[in-house]
This record gives C-alpha cells, sequence and structure tokens, in this order.
C-alpha cells in the first residue's frame, strides 16, 4: 500500500512538473524571439523590390544603409514610399535641403515598379 502511495505521488509530481519545465522552455524560446537588428543596417535596402532597391543604390556612390522606417509599404505593398532622412551612404548626399528631406513614391505596375512622385518635404513625416 505504501509503495502504490509512493508511486502515485511520484505520478502527480512528474504530471506537474513535466509541462512546466515545457512551458519555461517555451516562454523562453518566444522571449528570444526578439529581433537584434540594429537600426541602420543594409538589409532593408536589400528587401526592397529589385526596381527600387536599383533606384535607391544609383543614388548612393558608396556603402549604403537604412533605418527601419526608410521605406513603408502601402496598399498591399503595391506603393513603396521612400523617407531619405532614415537612409545614409558613404557617397554624396544630395537627401536633405535645410529641414526638408527627399522623398520618393514608387506604384507597382505589373511585375515591375515605377518612380510616380519625388519630392522634398518634411524630414520627420
Amino acid at each position: 500500500m505504501r509503495k502504490r502511495k509512493l508511486n502515485d505521488l511520484l505520478l502527480l509530481m512528474t504530471g506537474l512538473l513535466l509541462p512546466m519545465t515545457c512551458f519555461q522552455g517555451t516562454a523562453k524560446a518566444l522571449g528570444s524571439a526578439v529581433s537584434h537588428d540594429g537600426p541602420w543596417n543594409p538589409d532593408h535596402i536589400d528587401r526592397l523590390p529589385p526596381d527600387v532597391r536599383k533606384a535607391v543604390l544609383h543614388s548612393c556612390h558608396g556603402h549604403a544603409q537604412a533605418a527601419h522606417y526608410f521605406a513603408t509599404y502601402l496598399d498591399h505593398a503595391r506603393t513603396v514610399r521612400l523617407h531619405f532622412e532614415n537612409f545614409r551612404c558613404d557617397g554624396e548626399q544630395s537627401f536633405r535641403r535645410g529641414d526638408n528631406c527627399l522623398h520618393q513614391e514608387f506604384i507597382a505596375s505589373g511585375a515591375r515598379y515605377r518612380l510616380v512622385k519625388h519630392y522634398y518635404g518634411p524630414c520627420n513625416d
């Protein structure tokens, strides 16, 4: 009888501890899924649609980097807006005029993107 109680107790403890260790591992895994993407990263340019990326790299004659909100996507990624206050390159930079920064807007046309707007506006929009 005593052996049965001991087995029941072990079974109960295993039943309680096993899920706790599983959940703890899941919590750690989810917690470590946070991106370590730096604020200035060339990957933000590499992920642009090819036509847009080509235009951006053509405007920079050096190493290019972009912040998280350099490109914003609208209308299910049919429209791509570029905010050059969130862009750096080692080459000549003509992306700022006083308190205004270059903005460009590309629209998908078939499988390609074409530039439809090019203007200088507030650097914080």
